[in-house]
């Protein structure tokens, strides 16, 4: 099985930009089938369809919060808002263990 990817070891060749935008990708699908869950749910002839379809709902909107709140990420990313990670220092300054 493939590994996970990690935000402690990004790919080579892949930028936080391009991780950001394959994770957004993702939800969106996942958004789009709890969306056509909630439509037959909805509709179905069962008793507890509309409390599922209810559930299936808040999955959407949770899923399209997140998926917003990725592109306000990325636009502050583009920004210049992010510093370096706090285990890396900037490049010319020291590290924890004094070390440029």
């Amino acid at each position: 099985m493939a590994e996970k990817e990690t935000y402690e070891a990004l790919p080579a060749g892949r930028s936080l930009e391009e991780l950001i935008e394959a994770e957004r990708t993702n939800l969106m699908q996942v958004q789009g089938m709890a969306r056509c869950l909630y439509d037959v749910l909805l509709y179905s002839d069962d008793d507890d369809g509309t409390m599922h379809a209810d559930v299936a709902h808040v999955i959407a909107r949770l899923i399209a919060e997140s998926v917003d709140a990725l592109e306000k990420i990325v636009r502050r990313f583009k920004a210049g808002e992010f510093g370096p990670p706090p285990s890396k220092p900037a490049s010319g300054e020291a590290g924890p263990d004094g070390a440029a």
